[in-house]
């Protein structure tokens, strides 16, 4: 399998420059955004190609993260690690990854998770990170979408498309 150097961002809240590292990812996962998101497995793939990376680097990413909970003020338990593809970026492929502490408590995994999300739209990366989301065939639309009955592979946005 052939591989290319990857930069992994890390944006850890200690460290405002990130911590980077360079990772061999498959080829196959480096190309134009277009191309991903018509690939149903891409998602799938990408996960699972950078999860050893984000476990590898899971201890020094708790190092630098705020000790305490970002909602409740305890002290941290775990960081949820949430990686973003921007392996289609011409001359600089490279995966972001938002780290964020958290204490263990259900409630504040799940709002650190929608905080997390909505940081993701909020610098743009919201349409870039999803890349194995499923938009419409025709205008590109990402809500509302329906996979077509009769094939399963093709979406679109309404009965117009």
């Amino acid at each position: 399998m052939a591989t290319c150097p990857v930069r992994f961002q890390f944006s850890c809240d200690n460290i405002p420059e990130g911590l980077n590292f360079t990772h061999e990812i498959s080829k196959s996962l480096v190309r134009p955004l277009s191309h991903a998101r018509q690939d149903d497995s891409y998602a799938y793939r990408f996960q699972r190609a950078v999860l050893p990376f984000l476990k590898e680097h899971e201890p020094v990413c708790r190092a630098a993260s705020n000790p305490f909970c970002g909602i409740c003020g305890s002290p941290i338990a775990t960081v949820l690690q949430t990686p973003m593809s921007f392996l289609h970026k011409e001359g600089d492929p490279y995966v972001g990854v938002l780290v964020s502490g958290v204490c263990g408590k259900g409630e504040c995994e799940s709002q650190t998770r929608q905080a997390i999300q909505e940081e993701m739209f909020e610098v743009g990366a919201g349409a870039e990170a999803r890349v194995g989301a499923v938009v419409c065939a025709v205008c590109g639309k990402m809500e509302g979408i329906r996979k077509c009955g009769r094939c399963k592979a093709v979406a679109y946005c309404g009965k117009e498309h």
